[in-house]
């Protein structure tokens, strides 16, 4: 197993492992998302490519995509600890999960993260995505914040 950076080559791998999460998220939310939509899953990548903003890595095995993790670089200039990475993306193959894949990248992102200095991580998680809850506050996380909706309308 092996993290990296994401390169341009691993964006249909990628893509389809985002549909497989975006799916995961559909299930447990009950038709909250809408279909995964390709261009604005890649923008993010694509943009890690190109500039100092974002951070893709991902996990790969013999080849084949297995994990991924998107995260932007902030400034939070309102904060005492003004150095923020925010997780935006975060997926481990349905097949793959529980087999320490998202630790290795959750170290890796922490590791880029002590070397540049960063105050803070950030993440979003649903409330209902349990498995995903407990990884995180496992791994050190704490809520901060709790958000909360309405639907105004149904289709």
């Amino acid at each position: 197993m092996k993290i990296r950076n994401f390169v341009k080559q691993d964006l249909p791998q990628v893509l389809e492992l985002c549909r497989e999460v975006r799916q995961h998220h559909i299930d447990i939310l009950g038709g909250y998302f809408a279909e995964q939509d390709d261009f604005y899953e890649q923008q993010g990548f694509l943009e890690s490519l190109e500039g100092n903003n974002m951070i893709a890595l991902v996990a790969e095995d013999n080849g084949i995509i297995c994990g991924y993790l998107l995260a932007e670089r902030k400034s939070a200039p309102y904060l005492v600890n003004s150095k923020v990475i925010n997780i935006a993306n975060f997926g481990v193959a349905k097949a793959r999960r529980k087999q320490g894949i998202g630790k290795l990248l959750m170290d890796k992102i922490f590791d880029i993260c002590k070397k540049e200095g960063v105050d803070e991580i950030r993440l979003g998680v649903y409330n209902k995505n349990t498995d995903a809850y407990h990884f995180y506050e496992n791994y050190g996380f704490k809520p901060l914040e709790q958000r909360i909706n309405i639907l105004l309308s149904k289709k």
